[in-house]
């Protein structure tokens, strides 16, 4: 009789990842054990829970395992832990997928980065603790602390995040971004040595994973559309001009993440709801988030902090709060960025490419980037699919069903919320005469 997957993982996690993960010193802090690794530690069960599309939208396989183990005359005790690996697929799917970037970003982030930033700043980071991480030719894992065992979790809602969810999230990104540009003022040569590792995932292939390829080409179709149905008042040549732009997704995304000096820091990439945890008030399931925790490092990237604070906006909440609260999210944001700047220099004022002005400008450069993730990501957390990340990444659609699907999932919730975007867009374009065609030969 065949093994169930969860027994596959039982068996793996017994035989290899356990005695990988007790030798790390944060997994002994995390549980109490000796620090000596010699130390006979016995495990006495696992179970796995896989999560799936309930919590987030994930390409890898993900899942708590619960281990209950001793150590001595000590008793037993109760962890959980995360493992997430990549699904079993021939070795040109994992290459379209990038995979390899992804893991060797995350791996060299949690590893080697994060523990020299929280070095330099002489404070602990809001993310999770790391235990093991391994990279081979065509599968890789990252093993982690469960951080809902510190109280921090997920929002209920996956997209339209209240204010309250989206100041604690911006408050620990401005003091990640004020830090890491502190980082690299005082010490470039260990900045540059140690980011130099991370790798393009998204944008360094030459074909995309083919059926991702067409939810990004109709997104990017849907988004027009609706755009000139709800707002109708929105001119039809800029219209047409922010199609081209999108549309070439490799190259309009290769030139947004080059590094423009000198807003340069250290970003996530990734920064949505799908990667950020929130501490409450109370164990009881209030809504009144107190802080915020981000992980998922797999797009680490050296680029604008806009980045991640536009991704967030575009991904994480809708017109009702993004844009009637916006001055109060950007100042919250600012605020902590200029102050953790301050703190770790030791200056008086921040440089002048760091003033409020000039963030503003670039997180305007960066909306017509993030607009278009939202044109077909957004979606996905709207309206989940149930698949697994085997099923998701394997999936074989006629280029028809991919565009029906891709125009009509998530309904008039997403295409009233995309219309707004572009709206938003286009009314700063009016406003400050923005040009956010300049530099892209082919629009």
């Amino acid at each position: 009789m065949a093994k169930s997957k969860s027994e596959v993982e039982i068996e793996w996690i017994k035989s290899t990842l356990f005695p990988e993960i007790i030798k790390n010193k944060h997994f002994r802090e995390d549980n109490s054990l000796s620090g000596n690794i010699n130390d006979h530690v016995k495990l006495n069960d696992v179970q796995v829970r896989f999560i799936g599309s309930e919590e987030a939208f994930m390409l890898t396989t993900c899942y708590r395992a619960v281990i209950t183990l001793e150590e001595g005359d000590s008793g037993p005790k109760t962890t959980t832990i995360i493992v997430k690996k990549t699904p079993n697929l021939p070795q040109e799917m994992y290459d379209a997928v990038q995979f390899a970037a992804l893991f060797t970003n995350e791996i060299l982030t949690y590893n080697l980065i994060l523990p020299a930033i929280e070095k330099f700043a002489q404070q602990s980071l809001n993310i999770p603790r790391f235990y093991f991480g391994e990279l081979q030719k065509c599968s890789a894992i990252v093993s982690l602390e469960d951080f809902g065992t510190r109280s921090w979790r997920l929002a209920n809602q996956k997209t339209n995040l209240s204010l309250a969810h989206a100041l604690a999230a911006v408050r620990n990104l401005g003091i990640f971004h004020g830090t890491g540009f502190a980082w690299r003022h005082k010490h470039r040569d260990e900045f540059d040595r140690l980011t130099k590792g991370l790798k393009e995932s998204r944008y360094e292939v030459v074909d995309m994973h083919p059926i991702w390829a067409l939810k990004v080409k109709y997104g990017g179709e849907r988004s027009i559309n609706v755009t000139r149905k709800y707002q109708p008042q929105i001119d039809d040549k800029f219209l047409d001009r922010y199609h081209k732009l999108i549309g070439n997704f490799l190259g309009f995304g290769r030139k947004m993440m080059a590094p423009v000096e000198p807003l340069v820091t250290l970003c996530h990439g990734d920064y949505l709801r799908n990667n950020i945890a929130f501490k409450y008030a109370d164990s009881k399931g209030t809504e009144e988030p107190i802080d915020s925790l981000m992980f998922d490092m797999q797009t680490m990237r050296v680029c604008s902090p806009m980045l991640d604070f536009a991704t967030f906006l575009c991904l994480s909440t809708y017109t009702s709060v993004r844009e009637k609260c916006f001055d109060e999210i950007f100042d919250t944001y600012y605020d902590q960025l200029t102050t953790a700047f301050k703190k770790n220099t030791q200056a008086a004022q921040v440089p002048e490419f760091l003033s409020r002005d000039c963030l503003l400008r670039e997180y305007w450069r960066y909306l017509p980037y993030t607009i278009n993730i939202a044109s077909y990501f957004l979606m996905e957390l709207v309206e989940p699919e149930d698949f697994t990340s085997e099923d998701f990444i394997a999936q074989a659609m006629t280029p028809e069903e991919v565009r029906e699907n891709t125009m009509k999932r998530g309904g008039e919730e997403v295409d009233r919320e995309l219309s707004h975007q572009i709206r938003e867009l286009y009314e700063l374009v009016q406003a400050h005469n923005l040009d956010i065609f300049e530099g892209f030969d082919y629009v």
